[in-house]
């Protein structure tokens, strides 16, 4: 009996700790959750499956990562980031372009205070062809840099794309430029062959971004950089949506694999994406990066264009890339163009597109027809159908697979960069974007991607209607679980 008794106490002693670490969960989770479904979902699942929803938690609830990077910043003297609405000091749009509509100068407010940063004026920004044209543009700055070279991808495949940029960068190191390479943990394990080791063989400084290990870190394992930045002597960068691998490359026979566009960047905008990989750096490595030889001052380039980062990720207070994807929604009056590889966008830009559309705006969406990834275009247009059903139009781009990333308002605005629309990458990537605020920019990047549209078949409600019933029924069911893909 009295073995029995000890039992019955052992368990009411577990289950009496089970119940205070629910209730403290709960604490945690109503104070630190913002959004009512992510909480709801959380208790849920603490009080529902008491031991596997606290270890879950515990694993992947709680935002460590937002913590880390506060200290790595003030590590640099740099102040933490903090969730307040104040305006940054620097240039405005009303510097810039005094003549704007006020719906640009309200937004452009928006995107300083949630971003922190200021307006970056006479700036040089140029598109680049995916693939050739953009690798040889990289290549040539790497070989012409004099100080240094900051570089970080989300894949860098050590195949023969991947190679000349080892080459290159081996070059650089070897007569004096101070290099860092940053790759993202599962990104350096594309193709089986880590480039970090090809790198290291090399003499150069790489570190892998969260890799998998028995730490903290662990935790966060699905948390990626998405970032694709080079910077060069601090006074060139580049970025946009592509990594570095034989993908981007023309067929044997000259035929594109992958279409893309990248950008070339020069003037003060090129400082801010150095802070960006700064920051990353510092989190990954704890090197902190001297300001004077990685941060030199950077003049206008002339009269430019002006344009501001929007570096973003899971260490931000707000989600930034879609606040601002939003507010621009709101400020268009004629037209947008949304060309993305993955269009899952959450509930309030899909309003957001709703409300343009139904306000009269030309809403334009280009996605490729096949995907790289399975199954995703069912659940893509089982998401679309009722942005169709409220105005806009959904353009589906043949083969090749289209991985540009690029959004135009009104020939006014252009926002590029490596955010997808979809939850993962607005929620749970670190990602880097620009806005841009130029006419004839913005008419250019119209101008380069009209083509794109031209030659798309646009999926009408009718072509929804006749959807064969299977693919409906299964999409749907796969759209269930959209915010998490």
């Amino acid at each position: 009996m009295d073995q029995y008794a000890n039992i019955w106490q052992g368990g009411l002693l577990v289950a009496g700790a089970i119940l205070v670490l629910q209730m403290l969960a709960s604490a945690h989770i109503l104070r630190h959750k913002d959004d009512v479904r992510a909480a709801v979902g959380w208790i849920g699942l603490v009080w529902l499956a008491p031991v596997f929803g606290l270890i879950f938690y515990l694993l992947f609830g709680i935002n460590r990562i937002e913590r880390q990077a506060k200290r790595a910043r003030m590590r640099r003297g740099r102040p933490a980031r903090r969730d307040l609405a104040t305006d940054p000091d620097g240039p405005t749009l009303y510097d810039a372009m005094p003549d704007a509509a006020n719906r640009w100068h309200a937004h452009s407010r928006l995107a300083g205070r949630v971003t922190g940063l200021p307006l970056t004026l006479g700036n040089k920004i140029t598109p680049l062809g995916g693939g050739r044209a953009a690798y040889d543009a990289m290549l040539d700055a790497i070989e012409k840099a004099e100080h240094t070279i900051a570089l970080t991808t989300y894949i860098f495949q050590a195949d023969q794309a991947g190679r000349k940029f080892v080459s290159a960068l081996a070059r650089a190191h070897e007569r004096g430029v101070e290099v860092r390479v940053l790759v993202d943990a599962v990104g350096n394990l594309y193709g089986l062959k880590p480039v970090s080791n090809l790198l290291r063989r090399r003499n150069i400084p790489v570190a892998t971004f969260n890799p998998a290990r028995l730490s903290w870190r662990l935790a966060f394992f699905n948390l990626r950089t998405h970032r694709k930045l080079l910077i060069v002597d601090g006074l060139k960068g580049f970025a946009g949506g592509m990594n570095i691998r034989k993908h981007h490359l023309e067929n044997e026979d000259g035929t594109q694999r992958v279409r893309d566009t990248h950008f070339s960047l020069e003037g003060p905008i090129v400082s801010q994406m150095m802070e960006a990989f700064a920051d990353d750096w510092a989190f990954s490595t704890r090197e902190e990066l001297p300001e004077e030889k990685w941060l030199p001052r950077v003049s206008p380039t002339g009269a430019g264009i002006p344009a501001r980062a929007v570096p973003d990720g899971p260490d931000e207070p707000r989600q930034r890339s879609a606040m601002i994807m939003e507010s621009a929604l709101a400020s268009a009056r004629k037209r947008v163009q949304v060309i993305t590889p993955y269009f899952l966008p959450e509930q309030a830009l899909v309003t957001a597109l709703k409300q343009a559309a139904l306000r009269g705006v030309e809403v334009d969406i280009l996605v490729p027809a096949k995907n790289n990834l399975p199954l995703f275009m069912l659940t893509a247009l089982s998401g679309a159908r009722q942005l169709v059903d409220a105005g806009c139009r959904l353009f589906l781009s043949a083969p090749p697979f289209d991985h540009t990333k690029l959004m135009i308002v009104d020939d006014d605005w252009v926002f590029f960069g490596s955010s997808n629309w979809d939850a993962r990458s607005l929620k749970l990537n670190f990602e880097f974007n620009v806005e841009s605020y130029d006419r004839g920019f913005a008419t250019a990047m119209s101008d380069w991607v009209h083509p794109r549209f031209e030659a798309a078949t646009e999926m009408t409600r009718e072509d929804f209607r006749t959807r064969p019933r299977l693919q409906r029924a299964f999409g749907r069911v796969l759209w269930l679980a959209s915010p998490y893909l």
